[in-house]
């Protein structure tokens, strides 16, 4: 973890009193930390620091460092390899999705958040604008990943073709990317372990569906988004799933309640001025669908149309 990423750490069982983290070193390289911890001096808790890692997660999270299955499994490593990074090494049936969402990003400067960044394609692009970039994912095998691609500056990984076949597919990364202000951690979309209006943009893309509640997540984006001079990049498939989180916590995709109707069209609402959520509200510039895929086998693909929306205060 590097040094400079401390100093806006915050416990996240102790978010409303926002404690800030000590941090303990057991071994360093230069600026980076590679073994260690952080410390609550309010709560006593330690989130440690593991081959270069922060894991800083709330206790009700934990259990999700120890599944290998899901987000950790290999599958969805090649998967999201593919679907991120599929352009640089000049797949036949890339799609520039991740070029489309960046583009948004320009002529501004600050800290920027990439919530739930997976193995880190949009928060590598986000790093040619903002002065700092911070990537959080609850997968372990993700942000190891990341982190590997921000120490290496290349991609190496097998794709896999069926079951145990794999190909080999390697490439060199941008080197515009600002790889020297840019970390990946392990933290949670629902307890950010950040201070109130921090960031100059937050990205949210394809995660509103998997999280357990997304009301919170979006109420967590908004405590530590700037309040003026800001922007937020939202997208989502809407892809409602009640193995995920109670149908009663759907943001759209019923007929009924509060969040009645389609997710996208109550997201515009919440944005701009639904319950109050974000304060000061956001105003919509831009609307659009924007079409990527996920690769899981050389047969099997997910093609999905992701509703996306920036908006700025």
């Amino acid at each position: 973890m590097k040094k400079w990423l401390n100093e806006n750490l915050l416990c996240p069982e102790c978010i409303p009193e926002e404690m800030p983290l000590e941090l303990d070193i057991s071994e360093e390289e230069d600026e980076d930390v590679i073994e260690g911890g952080l410390i609550c001096s309010n709560c006593g808790r330690k989130y440690p620091i593991k081959k270069g890692i922060a894991f800083i997660l709330p206790e009700r999270s934990q259990a999700l460092l120890s599944n290998g299955m899901g987000y950790n499994s290999r599958e969805m490593l090649s998967s999201y390899l593919w679907s991120h990074f599929c352009d640089f090494f000049n797949d036949p049936d890339a799609t520039d999705a991740y070029r489309i969402w960046s583009a948004n990003f320009k002529g501004t400067n600050g800290y920027a958040l990439d919530i739930g960044c997976a193995v880190g394609r949009l928060s590598f692009e986000m790093s040619k604008t903002y002065s700092h970039v911070i990537g959080i994912d609850t997968s372990k095998t993700f942000i190891e990943k990341a982190r590997e691609l921000l120490i290496k500056r290349r991609l190496d990984f097998e794709l896999i073709i069926e079951g145990y076949i794999t190909e080999r597919r390697s490439c060199d990364l941008d080197d515009q990317w600002n790889y020297d202000n840019m970390e990946f951690i392990v933290a949670d979309a629902l307890a950010l372990p950040f201070p109130k209006s921090l960031f100059s943009a937050v990205s949210s893309v394809n995660i509103l569906e998997k999280v357990p509640d997304p009301l919170l997540h979006l109420a967590e984006a908004d405590r530590v988004l700037r309040e003026k001079d800001s922007m937020f990049l939202f997208s989502d498939p809407f892809s409602w799933d009640e193995s995920v989180m109670d149908s009663g916590l759907w943001l759209g995709g019923k007929s009924d309640g509060q969040y009645k109707g389609r997710g996208i069209g109550n997201i515009h609402r919440i944005l701009s001025d639904g319950d109050g959520l974000f304060d000061p509200p956001l105003e919509i510039i831009e609307k659009k669908d924007i079409a990527w895929k996920i690769r899981k086998t050389a047969n099997l693909w997910e093609h999905i149309n992701s509703q996306s929306v920036v908006a700025t205060r």
